[in-house]
């Protein structure tokens, strides 16, 4: 027989061999024990969560000849057949390559004739959201008001996609992310169906390494094994993945602590000396920085967030020496370079810059002349703190101030992007600065009326929003205000002149008659 893979192997057949689940399969069980499965149902989820195993499960159950029963006999000639994928009253159909209205109109046409092996149709329709808008209306009608002996089971990982019409015709039914706990004991269950040992530590990284995806964990654990021999370790785990030890960020965080930045450069270059791919080891350090954060906040409650329990007292020291600010800011500075890491030519040179920072008493190196002088001659940031500062608390005037800090240092990337999109825009912009920001407002403050109100044009915003959801992550709404108002420093007028002269700018025009100046 040939071979097949383990997550293949190890696809459950009973709701009660499902990991993670208990609030779907509990759901489905009460409903077959009930006689209340719905005509139709909706499974959401992240790849490797089970959605298409469950469908194939209440197939069986429904269908089962010493049911319909909680669980499925697997013994039975309809079991068996669902089992093999044999019964063609039970058909599987993948969105993603029959997305079109004909393949959807044939369903419909198929759905008016009763089924022939089994008591009950049941179309399992995977990747749902692919099918074409036209496809989806063919669909409605029939999910709607569907022969009583059909059942349709549409499974999806991006439920966002499909329209409320169908939805809402669906009992809908979300797949979580399978916890590392669950994970690490199947796997465990497998290596050992195998005959293979493996570290109890090599488990620990499979099911981390596995993001909630079962399948996942079970593909990775079948390239252990093929890769060695004899019990599994932490390190051919590590050799598999191109991946390194835990270890590792300990020490990273050791010299953090004591302020040593030349091991840490060292340990960089150890790393990358072994060729371990440095978006994988971004994504790692993230990971530990997180599980940091965890413990700091949760104290021994952490471990129910996903904190291995061998690793807790380690991470529980150096959280408490180093903070939850400090943490916080150290995963700010690594959530930016894994962006960064997307498009650099020099990688290392990247995680680098990154471990400088983290180094740098305020978490960035030394702003240069250019960045100092940009900064004093912009007056909103000053103004910003000062009227803050007789509010609340001194604590306001920092926060706000620091809040455009951050802006100011975006802003010249922001115009960059604006610029490739439209330089009628950047033209406006640069008539204008940056006022009070924050996550849900940005002000664009213009010395003349005739800007502010250009700029307010909609595609002008929508530009501006787009450059600053590419660099700051957020979208927020722009408010174009003149700088006259009450605590903002007073403009003159502006010469009619500099107005037809940007205008000239702006539309890139020429003045045909002066006479009106």
């Amino acid at each position: 027989m040939a071979y097949q893979a383990l997550y293949r192997q190890w696809r459950p057949q009973t709701f009660a061999e499902f990991a993670g689940q208990e609030h779907v399969t509990q759901t489905l069980q009460n409903a077959l024990e009930q006689n209340r499965v719905a005509h139709a149902y909706l499974f959401c989820g992240s790849r490797g969560t089970g959605k298409t195993s469950a469908a194939k499960i209440l197939a069986k159950a429904v269908n089962c000849e010493h049911g319909p029963a909680r669980e499925p006999c697997n013994a039975c000639p309809a079991c068996l057949g669902i089992q093999e994928g044999r019964v063609m009253d039970v058909l599987e159909i993948d969105a993603a390559s029959n997305r079109g209205i004909d393949e959807i109109r044939e369903l419909r046409e198929k759905v008016r004739y009763a089924p022939v092996e089994v008591r009950r149709k049941v179309y399992i329709i995977d990747e749902v959201h692919m099918l074409t808008m036209e496809a989806c209306n063919a669909l409605l009608k029939t999910l709607e008001e569907p022969p009583e002996q059909v059942m349709f089971i549409l499974a999806t990982t991006e439920p966002h996609k499909l329209p409320l019409t169908i939805v809402s015709r669906c009992q809908r039914l979300d797949f979580r992310p399978i916890p590392p706990e669950a994970i690490k004991k199947r796997l465990r269950e497998v290596a050992a169906a195998t005959g293979r040992e493996c570290e109890e530590d090599a488990l620990q990284l499979l099911a981390e390494e596995a993001a909630g995806s079962l399948r996942d964990g079970l593909s990775l654990l079948e390239q252990v094994l093929a890769y060695s021999s004899g019990a599994v370790t932490v390190q051919d785990v590590l050799s598999v993945l191109g991946a390194v030890g835990r270890d590792v960020f300990s020490d990273l965080t050791d010299a953090l602590l004591q302020g040593n930045l030349a091991a840490a450069l060292h340990l960089l270059q150890e790393v990358a000396a072994s060729g371990r791919d440095l978006v994988h080891f971004t994504q790692q350090a993230i990971a530990y920085f997180r599980d940091l954060m965890v413990v700091a906040a949760c104290g021994r409650e952490a471990q129910q967030l996903g904190v291995a329990q061998n690793w807790f007292d380690s991470l529980k020291r150096q959280a408490e020496a180093l903070g939850l600010s400090e943490i916080g800011r150290i995963l700010s500075i690594l959530h930016e370079l894994r962006s960064e890491l997307r498009w650099s030519q020099r990688p290392r040179l990247s995680w680098e810059l990154a471990v400088f920072n983290m180094f740098a008493p305020t978490g960035r190196a030394e702003p240069s002349g250019e960045q100092k002088e940009r900064a004093a001659l912009q007056p909103a940031a000053r103004e910003q703190a000062a009227a803050y500062a007789g509010g609340e608390a001194a604590g306001n005037a920092v926060s706000a101030a620091g809040a455009a800090g951050k802006v100011l240092k975006l802003w010249p990337r922001i115009l960059e992007d604006v610029k490739q999109a439209s330089v009628k825009t950047h033209a406006l912009l640069l008539a204008g600065e940056p006022g009070a920001c924050d996550d849900k407002v940005w002000e664009i403050t213009f010395s003349s009326q005739f800007h502010c109100d250009m700029m307010q044009d909609v595609e002008h915003i929508k530009i501006l929003q787009q450059a600053i959801e590419r660099r700051a992550g957020i979208r927020p709404q722009i408010r174009c205000v003149v700088r006259n108002g009450p605590g903002q420093s007073a403009h003159p007028r502006q010469d009619p002149e500099e107005i037809v002269q940007s205008a000239l700018e702006i539309f890139n025009g020429q003045l045909i008659d002066e006479s009106g100046l």
